[in-house]
């Protein structure tokens, strides 16, 4: 009991703390490409605008990819995650690069939004589903959703567990979350 009590103390501060990283809610989204940028801090803070991108129905390739994960494996690219990426680059509404401070800021804002994908570096790529479906995990310091995707060791290994069990302990590896409507 004593361990629970200290356990929610804890949440309870984290919870108060100032997340300066994501803000609390983004204007709506349209047409514009948004795309999030870690400051040197490996916070969210910066922002561009590409005008000149498409909607995420507009390209037939990234439609397959968001509807169906495990076209993935039916890919005849080396490597479809490297081109999961461009494409999510031109289409996604927003891109957020993930760090452990902002996941659970990340996840929140990821509620709005229809599909959900996190890649790894070029070797994985998750889908998530249901944002509300999750577990808590002391290294990402969230609760982390239920997911399905691809760890690539060699050919395509598909995985369906929860988010960390698939991408990992947080380190330096780039890992960025795809947003789009």
């Amino acid at each position: 009991m004593k361990y629970l009590s200290i356990l929610f103390l804890l949440t309870l501060l984290m919870s108060c703390k100032e997340d300066k990283g994501i803000p609390a809610k983004l204007p709506p989204a349209n047409n514009n490409t948004e795309k999030v940028t870690p400051a040197q801090n490996n916070t969210t803070d910066r922002r561009t605008l590409n005008s000149n991108q498409g909607s995420t129905t507009s390209s037939g390739a990234i439609n397959t990819y968001l509807t169906d994960i495990k076209s993935f494996s039916d890919s005849e690219k080396r490597n479809p995650i490297e081109e999961f990426k461009k494409l999510a680059e031109n289409t996604a509404v927003q891109e957020i690069d993930i760090s452990k401070e902002n996941f659970g800021e990340a996840l929140k804002m990821a509620t709005d939004f229809k599909y959900v994908f996190i890649t790894v570096e070029n070797h994985t790529v998750i889908k998530i589903d249901d944002v509300s479906k999750c577990k808590p995990s002391g290294s990402w310091a969230t609760c982390v959703p239920f997911a399905n995707g691809y760890i690539k060791k060699g050919e395509m290994v598909y995985q369906e567990d929860y988010a960390n069990n698939i991408m990992g302990l947080p380190d330096n590896q780039t890992r960025t979350m795809y947003l789009f409507n």
